[in-house]
């Protein structure tokens, strides 16, 4: 589950529509002749795109790759437009993470997209998550060599970092980013670069909120994403340190920036910041804090040394990823962990969840009573319930497969909790998300019900021709290749 966790990291909707208003109205009945008027189309075509995002995918990734196609003509038009320079890596970047990343999206299944799907490359809308970190950096260099660096926006430094985030989770996915973990480390120079462009954020906010300088674009509920997303960054690289002296070098390298996070975040008015972003921050905080210790018991010790944000269902999700991470992190790098220890964590981990699935049962159960469910309410919190379901069901297979005493004592019971679980995915699965269910909603849902099926199909003994039927024949490969990622499942495969 940890892994499929999606993170939340647009700013406030107040800071992003001062940001990216145009700077004059546009007629759209006129062709565009300007490199601002294509500018401004671009942004027309995107707010398009945004709309229909929520009811059609298809038609929300031809109007992105029409918007992209502005900026760019925009930019040949004069290279030194700060508007397209900081829309069009920005755009790049949040189709990577509507189109690429979120692995509910199938290609196969957009309509008419083939321009759109086919535009990678240096130039294309589609770009893998190091070649997007260049875009934001070409964009950067523009405006710092041509003399312009007072103009570039403290959102692009934001979403430039948000980008880099994003390469060091994907880093910390292959084990071999941390050998040799020095200055010239790759993973090392890729946080230093994060640290920096989140500092340069800092320092302008500071200058805006304490001198009372004028930017209507910087308020205390931005100033706190941004520290939450500084925390989650360095809890992102810490989870993949398993021993001491890596934690040491990367100490050394993060400890100013860590207080200097801790120095800005005292300083928010909590009377002012919504109580959602204040709880956030602070989960955030509280997961850098245990991502930072090897001890299991210590580890857990930090996570429940809050009491007023132990009842708090985003805090209790990630405190059970955070412990699939803190096995993940010594058995992709082959440390063996003592039988005994690793049934103590998945035991622990198994209560969290089963705790988790009772109250998201609960708000469910709320909000199909309610009738003023708003967009996606129900369905997030049903697909959450079924990745919730799927994990509880790996959690106990893990566990019947194991050889301790307590394991083999309750083998069969542990499968066929596997089994159960994987089946109320597929029963939470098919409910409907309500009325204004949007198309990712029911995506997403519909991604959960394949994963559960995969799992159930794999210890079930089922063919592959019965796979085609059961799952189809396009989305079975997927869901294969993410399983066979799950050690639980390996002794399934034929």
């Amino acid at each position: 589950m940890s892994k499929n966790n999606k993170r939340q990291f647009k700013l406030p909707g107040s800071v992003l529509a001062k940001i990216r208003a145009p700077d004059s109205e546009q007629d759209t009945s006129k062709e565009p002749l300007t490199a601002v008027d294509f500018n401004e189309q671009g942004m027309v075509f995107e707010e398009s795109g945004d709309r229909w995002f929520s009811s059609d995918l298809s038609k929300a990734l031809r109007f992105y790759y029409r918007a992209h196609e502005s900026y760019k003509q925009a930019l040949k038009l004069d290279p030194l437009l700060n508007g397209a320079l900081y829309n069009l890596p920005r755009l790049e970047f949040e189709v990577y993470n509507k189109f690429t990343k979120d692995e509910s999206v199938i290609s196969d299944d957009l309509i008419n997209c083939a321009d759109a799907l086919n535009s990678c490359g240096p130039e294309g809308l589609f770009k893998d998550i190091q070649s997007l970190c260049k875009s934001f950096e070409v964009s950067i260099n523009i405006l710092h060599q041509a003399g312009k660096a007072e103009f570039i926006e403290w959102a692009s430094y934001f979403n430039m970092a948000m980008c880099y985030f994003e390469y060091i989770e994907n880093m910390g996915n292959d084990p071999s980013c941390l050998q040799n973990l020095g200055l010239k480390n790759e993973l090392i120079l890729t946080v230093q670069r994060c640290i920096s462009l989140f500092d340069k954020v800092f320092c302008h906010m500071t200058n805006v909120l304490n001198n009372n300088a004028i930017d209507e674009t910087v308020n205390l509920e931005a100033a706190a994403v941004v520290c939450t997303e500084s925390y989650r960054m360095l809890a992102s690289v810490y989870e993949t340190l398993y021993n001491a002296d890596l934690v040491a070098v990367m100490d050394s390298i993060t400890s100013d920036f860590i207080t200097k996070i801790d120095s800005f975040a005292s300083t928010l008015s909590i009377d002012i910041i919504p109580p959602d972003t204040l709880t956030t921050l602070k989960i955030a905080k509280l997961m850098l804090n245990a991502s930072r210790h090897q001890d299991f018991g210590q580890f857990l010790q930090v996570w429940s040394s809050e009491n007023e944000l132990n009842e708090i269902l985003e805090k209790q999700l990630l405190e059970a990823s955070s412990i699939r991470s803190f096995l993940e992190k010594y058995e992709t790098n082959d440390i063996q962990i003592p039988l005994e220890i690793k049934w103590s964590v998945l035991s622990v981990m198994a209560n969290q969840y089963r705790v988790i699935n009772n109250k998201l049962r609960e708000e469910i159960t709320l909000l199909e009573n309610s009738k003023s469910s708003e967009n996606d309410a129900l369905s997030s919190k049903i697909s959450l319930l079924c990745s919730v379901f799927i994990e509880r069901a790996d959690i106990d297979l893990e566990r019947s497969l194991m050889e301790t005493p307590d394991a083999m004592q309750h083998k069969s019971i542990l499968f066929n909790n596997c089994k159960n679980f994987l089946k109320n995915a597929l029963i939470f699965s098919k409910k409907s998300g309500g009325l204004r269910e949007s198309i990712s909603g029911k995506n997403i849902r519909k991604k959960k019900q394949r994963e559960a099926l995969m799992r159930l199909c794999l210890i079930e003994g089922k063919s592959q021709d019965e796979w085609n039927q059961i799952i189809g024949e396009k989305y079975w490969p997927v869901e294969i290749e993410a399983i066979a990622n799950v050690d639980a499942y390996k002794n399934f495969f034929s």
